[in-house]
């Protein structure tokens, strides 16, 4: 399935150059961020039910408003802290709707959304 993604991708994009190449001199750009850099923040809600003891305080350090990093934060590589992040980035198929949604208590934001600044570093603070 990876492979059949990956060939209409490729076929897209090629078409997408061979079309602009045919009107124009000019040639499309185009980004797409890896996983490595998006920058997305969450903030834990009344709702949220922590699953254990280390994802009722961590992290520690929160920006104004209750916002902390979600992705990426080297702190997630610890061993009590993946269970954490695992259930932060959970995601709750609703299926009346026939959507996706975050899990309960869950609010989430993407830094800097429809700009390229946000892929500029994989986290700000160690520019």
């Amino acid at each position: 399935m990876k492979r059949l993604m990956f060939k209409l991708g490729i076929l897209c994009m090629s078409m997408m150059f061979y079309v602009c190449q045919a009107t124009s001199n000019l040639h499309p750009v185009i980004l797409v961020p890896g996983n490595g850099g998006n920058q997305l923040e969450a903030r834990l809600t009344r709702g949220y039910k922590p699953s254990s003891l280390f994802c009722h305080w961590y992290p520690i350090l929160k920006q104004k408003g209750g916002w902390f990093r979600l992705w990426f934060d080297p702190g997630v590589l610890l061993a009590p802290f993946t269970q954490c992040f695992a259930d932060r980035m959970m995601l709750i198929y609703d299926k009346d709707t026939d959507d996706y949604r975050n899990a309960p208590g869950i609010e989430t934001r993407v830094l800097h959304f429809g700009s390229t600044q946000s892929l500029l570093y994989l986290d700000p603070s160690l520019k």
